[in-house]
């Protein structure tokens, strides 16, 4: 019958203690990055002219498509897609 020592590898509570540790420092030390966007800008976003002038657009195109009005141009959407392809 073989006994193992209390402080054979097995069991060495200094080791524990010392992983314990380290897993705990490296958890705090990952924080997230944070943006935090003042009040003041919030307010310049939702009056600028560029989003309502962006919403007037969509809301127009939205109701020339209801209305079956709303044509594309193909070879306009042809040339952009080629443009964007060139420029990469």
């Amino acid at each position: 019958m073989r006994i193992n020592h209390f402080n054979s590898i097995q069991n060495n509570p200094y080791k524990k203690q010392t992983q314990d540790v380290k897993q705990d420092s490296v958890k705090s030390s990952y924080k997230k990055d944070e943006v935090q966007i003042s009040d003041e800008a919030k307010k310049l976003l939702s009056t600028s002219k560029f989003e309502q002038e962006r919403a007037d657009k969509v809301n127009e195109i939205k109701r020339q498509i209801e209305s079956g009005n709303y044509e594309v141009n193909n070879s306009k959407v042809a040339k952009s897609i080629l443009d964007f392809w060139r420029k990469g």
